[in-house]
């Protein structure tokens, strides 16, 4: 793992390949080759010259890694076997997108109170090409997101979790995108400018289709009447989105650009502390402060390719100030009824999670 210098060991594509297949199995061991090479080989020379990983940092990417590799070949063998999930329907989804700080967390949280709404949890998201469907299976499954958010709990205990980040909770689908190596979230947990840099010139059209297969795995299994989806970074990707999901609709959660910076910056010295050396708190605002003026005016220009009806702005001081009202705006736009039962949930949700 360490050099005899004492520097961590870098990353090798070949060895992550080599991982992935003998961990595989035989289920998938001629499901077909891997997928989005050149964007993995990218992330990892970006990776060994800029995160300074230390030698537990570069053990956690290394799996994380090697685990996208393998539910790539995971999902081609249950496709193999169950080709007929390719016709999964997915209608008139809705993409959230807020920055770190935003409130789009909550607001997704709040909307599945809705019996007519769905988002995928966090056991989902993480094994998108698992069957899921007996009990025993979901069990292990919930068990593993459970403890992947106690060692998140563990490695980054300023974050302060909440109840709102729980294995059955809806979680971010940065999580599919990061299976195709492209998703700024990577930049987030690991300094890596040039890959960021690299992202913020792509459409990621191959990186939606690619999370439109997954997101089939999951909802073949668990129908949704209305799908939400959430990930800070959706607006700006919004053409590559719409050849993938055509008849998407977006909500956008807006707040001041200082403070969603501010909340950017400082989940991502956390999130860095826990696997670099020499994580510098005013280099990495520098560094998001440009990124984020960059992403939002990216943003903006890419609002343009969507009709009018299919894009909704909420603004973060009004979730905090009113949720109830907002998330029955919101469910207007999303053509559910916000019965008074369901409202009462929304209420206390909020309270409870939030104290608002």
């Amino acid at each position: 793992m360490v050099s005899g210098r004492g520097r961590v060991r870098p990353l090798d594509p070949g060895e992550l390949l080599a991982a992935a297949r003998a961990g595989a199995g035989a289920q998938a061991e001629d499901s077909g080759s891997f997928r989005f090479l050149p964007e993995l080989e990218l992330l990892v020379e970006s990776v060994n010259a800029e995160s300074r990983l230390t030698a537990s940092g570069r053990a956690a990417v290394h799996d994380r890694l090697v685990a996208a590799l393998t539910h790539q070949r995971r999902l081609s063998a249950l496709l193999k076997a169950s080709p007929e999930i390719s016709s999964t329907a997915i209608a008139r989804p809705v993409f959230i997108a807020g920055l770190p700080g935003s409130g789009a967390s909550l607001l997704q949280n709040l909307l599945v109170e809705h019996p007519q709404v769905d988002s995928p949890v966090l056991w989902e998201l993480l094994d998108p090409a698992s069957p899921g469907t007996e009990y025993r299976h979901r069990r292990t499954l919930i068990e593993r997101a459970r403890t992947c958010v106690d060692r998140s709990r563990e490695s980054a205990p300023k974050l302060k979790l909440g109840r709102l980040r729980e294995a059955t909770r809806p979680g971010g689908c940065h999580r599919l995108l990061a299976n195709a190596f492209q998703s700024p979230m990577f930049g987030v947990g690991l300094r890596v400018p040039r890959y960021l840099r690299w992202l913020e010139d792509r459409e990621l059209t191959e990186a939606y289709s690619f999370h439109r297969e997954q997101l089939q795995a999951v909802t073949a299994r668990i129908p949704a009447a209305t799908l939400l989806l959430r990930d800070p970074f959706h607006a700006a990707y919004v053409g590559g989105l719409l050849r993938a999901y055509p008849d998407a609709r977006v909500i956008r959660v807006q707040r001041d650009l200082a403070q969603v910076a501010d909340a950017t910056a400082g989940l991502s010295a956390t999130l860095r502390a826990a696997t670099s050396t020499g994580v510098d708190a005013r280099e990495v605002g520098r560094e998001w402060s440009g990124h984020l003026e960059r992403h939002l005016a990216r943003a903006d220009d890419a609002a343009g390719a969507l009709e009018p009806g299919r894009l909704l702005d909420v603004r973060h001081v009004d979730l905090v100030a009113d949720p109830a009202g907002v998330v029955r705006r919101v469910m207007g736009f999303l053509e559910v009824e916000p019965v008074p039962a369901v409202m009462q949930n929304v209420r206390g949700l909020a309270r409870s999670a939030y104290g608002i």
